[in-house]
């Protein structure tokens, strides 16, 4: 064998045992079968955060309205069901930064390993509204909003999957729901 094999080797025996003992760490510590059924502390902060009420005359307004923002903000719509008030978008973004693209490409020059073809490529977000009428008073609904992101990598796998808890994100998009639902609402009066 020469340097250049023994070095590209080396190299992808590194990589191989990054690898193993990120994947054995996740492995060592696993929840009971009753920490897996408790709710964490912060899940009534999460729903808070993703939930928010709006007055109008119907929940078909809200819907009209959410679908308008999501449009706005470059969301595909997939589904609507307005009989169970629920909306589901998603859209495509790259995953790729420009450093994580050198990182790879030296990567692959040094092993000749082809370890890019599992590194992120794009991004799927989703977002999944539901609106449905308030118990606690008339002409008012309450919408929950939830965000998921699964990864890719460049051979169409799933890398990663993830919910999405940033307050930044649900607050910015019920801001633009709040704004087209006046829209909406001042449209028809």
């Amino acid at each position: 064998m020469n340097a250049q094999t023994d070095q590209r080797i080396s190299c992808c025996l590194s990589v191989f045992l990054i690898v193993v003992a990120s994947l054995t760490t996740g492995c060592a510590m696993q929840p009971s079968k009753q920490q897996l059924l408790r709710l964490t502390e912060s899940t009534l902060d999460i729903r808070e955060m993703q939930t928010r009420t709006f007055a109008a005359a119907g929940e078909a307004e809200i819907l009209a309205a959410t679908a308008a923002a999501l449009q706005d903000m470059e969301y595909n719509i997939e589904q609507i069901e307005t009989p169970l008030g629920v909306i589901t978008a998603s859209k495509v973004s790259d995953a790729d930064s420009l450093s994580e693209k050198t990182g790879r490409l030296l990567l692959d020059i040094l092993c000749g390993c082809g370890m890019s073809q599992n590194s992120a490529d794009k991004h799927k977000i989703t977002i999944t509204t539901v609106v449905l009428p308030s118990l606690a008073r008339d002409g008012e609904y309450v919408t929950r909003i939830t965000i998921q992101q699964v990864t890719f990598n460049k051979m169409e796998q799933v890398v990663s999957r993830s919910i999405i808890d940033d307050p930044v994100a649900y607050q910015s998009i019920f801001e633009k729901l709040s704004k087209s639902l006046y829209i909406e609402v001042n449209k028809h009066a």
